[in-house]
């Protein structure tokens, strides 16, 4: 089966209302280019500040979106529930029913630190009418643990994972390539095709570098670090059954005790 996926790269907003309008438009063009998937950067709506003095529903929003572009969304963004915050990620169906439901499992030290973020504890993969679909969000995908995650996804027999970012790059060291890399290796280790996206907000740090990969061929498509751009790819999901295959026929069969 092919389905084509596209990969979105912006600024986001800061404020609530003018990134759910960003994001809008973002959609519109990659709908009109015939993507079903569509992956937007982490924390993609809402606003932190209003989220602490208010309870709001940033879900029923985005769903209409999904809803109006017949598309299947993926994103995060910050919640609270019974006085804990989460960055809960989804991926949403065209009929606006959230089909993979995903809260951050590592966050970053400033999500700890200024806002109070917990951490999720749980993998899904849901099959969906595009693929078996799954996510992690940012850190989850290039910590030292992110191994076991995408062993774990590949037990599962995913064959997308959509990953959300904030950044992949920091000024104090360049770290971008060091990511870049992780997430590759998250594609041939989980056997599925990886659909990164990133931020372009320099005032934060937040360079791009969006991702498209498989997990035969390595990096599709690459995103730049500091323009707008929408990434599109056709994604062959046959591939994922061959690597799979080619896995069970080379892979030894058990560990090696090392003295």
């Amino acid at each position: 089966m092919k389905v084509k996926v596209a990969v979105l790269q912006y600024d986001v907003p800061e404020e609530s209302d003018t990134s759910f309008k960003k994001l809008n438009e973002m959609i519109l063009q990659a709908g009109w280019a015939g993507a079903r998937l569509i992956v937007a950067p982490e924390t993609a709506v809402g606003e932190v500040g209003e989220l602490k003095e208010k309870d709001i529903d940033y879900f029923s929003r985005l769903a209409e979106i999904a809803k109006k572009h017949s598309v299947f969304l993926a994103t995060s963004f910050y919640t609270k529930k019974d006085g804990k915050f989460y960055n809960q990620g989804h991926i949403i169906s065209p009929e606006g029913k959230s089909v993979v439901s995903h809260r951050k499992m590592y966050p970053a030290k400033p999500e700890i630190e200024n806002i109070g973020v917990v951490a999720g504890s749980s993998l899904e993969v849901k099959k969906t009418e595009i693929g078996k679909l799954g996510m992690l969000i940012c850190k989850d995908g290039f910590n030292k643990y992110s191994h076991f995650l995408y062993d774990k996804f590949n037990s599962l027999g995913i064959e997308i994972i959509c990953i959300p970012t904030w950044s992949i790059g920091w000024k104090e060291m360049n770290t971008e390539e060091y990511v870049k890399a992780l997430y590759v290796y998250g594609a041939f280790t989980s056997r599925s095709f990886i659909l990164m996206s990133g931020n372009l907000n320099m005032s934060f740090n937040s360079y791009g570098r969006s991702l498209i990969v498989s997990p035969i061929k390595g990096i599709l498509k690459e995103g730049s670090s500091n323009h707008k751009e929408i990434l599109y790819e056709e994604l062959d999901l046959d591939e994922v059954a061959k690597a799979r295959k080619f896995d069970s026929w080379w892979q030894p069969k058990k560990k090696i005790d090392i003295e």
